[in-house]
């Protein structure tokens, strides 16, 4: 099991600390009904929804298009975050998910148009998750801001959803004036995703990458594997202009990207200098890079 010192690792001391982060002083805020989110208009039909009450910092982004909107994501589950969708658009919504971990997928069940990446993580997410897999978001330390009234940690699961639309690597979403190209991006884990939209010319990274700690430790994640998507996405470098990550800040220069690709490389080389802990039994190691930190299992080694 952590420690609040092994946590500490991860969160930092007091991590609420540090917000609101500046981005958002330069975004328009939207209003929303719910407290538990805040909303913000980074380009023209393309909104942020944000919840900096909670640790993940978890960030949905609406999209709207010609015919459909598409919500990357559905966040923790803590607050309905179908109705605040509703306040901003009445066109049909469809969920597309990054990936299938709780901090994105708890709220796919109030949607009935949904499409995941084509891979048996995803097919498994669709069962739920219970309040065992969830609690953890909601203990002490892990929440600043009061939970929304009606919400009871001990009934806090994912309920069971069904995916309507299975998508591929190079799948092409189409919403009407705006599309999405799947770019299947494994490492943080194996279902993993990004979306290239070509027309706005931005790249939403999922959690393969965001401004704080990216991790390649969880189940199913791995060094090599996270490198050769970093090289995938780097591929298509000219393609962007920002990222669009699932965490922390939703509007990011591209640059990072080249110094995480470069920082990853460095750490499987055995190079970099780090802090060890334990997550949730798994003994990690963080490497800090200012804006970013790369988390790794303490035993992750050399690709060969």
């Amino acid at each position: 099991m952590s420690t609040p010192e092994d946590r500490k690792l991860l969160m930092g001391d007091r991590w609420w600390e540090k917000l609101p982060r500046k981005v958002y002083s330069t975004l328009e805020r939207v209003p929303c009904s719910q407290d538990w989110f805040e909303v913000y208009k980074v380009k023209e039909g393309i909104y942020a929804i944000y919840e900096p009450g909670q640790y993940e910092e978890a960030l949905c982004t609406l999209l709207l298009g010609g015919e459909e909107a598409a919500l990357i994501d559905t966040g923790c589950g803590i607050a309905n975050i179908r109705a605040c969708v509703e306040e901003i658009t009445d066109l049909p919504v469809m969920v597309v998910n990054t990936h299938a971990h709780n901090d994105h997928i708890a709220d796919n069940h109030r949607f009935s148009s949904i499409a995941m990446l084509d891979h048996s993580w995803s097919v498994r997410a669709q069962r739920g998750l219970p309040n065992s897999e969830m609690i953890h978001l909601v203990e002490p330390g892990m929440v600043w801001k009061p939970l929304p009234k009606g919400f009871d940690p001990k009934k806090y699961v994912t309920p069971p959803f069904k995916a309507t639309r299975w998508f591929s690597d190079g799948d092409v979403i189409d919403l009407g004036t705006r599309t999405l190209e799947v770019m299947h991006t494994p490492g943080h884990s194996p279902d993993s995703c990004c979306f290239l939209d070509r027309e706005d010319r931005l790249l939403f990274t999922g959690d393969m990458f965001y401004t704080g700690g990216i991790y390649t430790y969880l189940e199913g994640g791995d060094i090599p594997t996270f490198i050769e998507s970093y090289e995938y996405m780097l591929s298509h470098y000219e393609d962007y202009d920002r990222l669009m990550p699932s965490h922390n800040e939703p509007w990011v220069e591209k640059e990072l990207l080249r110094d995480v690709h470069r920082a990853v490389v460095e750490i499987s080389e055995g190079r970099g200098k780090y802090r060890e802990g334990v997550d949730r039994g798994v003994p990690i190691k963080r490497f800090d890079y200012g804006r970013f930190n790369i988390v790794t299992r303490a035993d992750q080694h050399r690709p060969k």
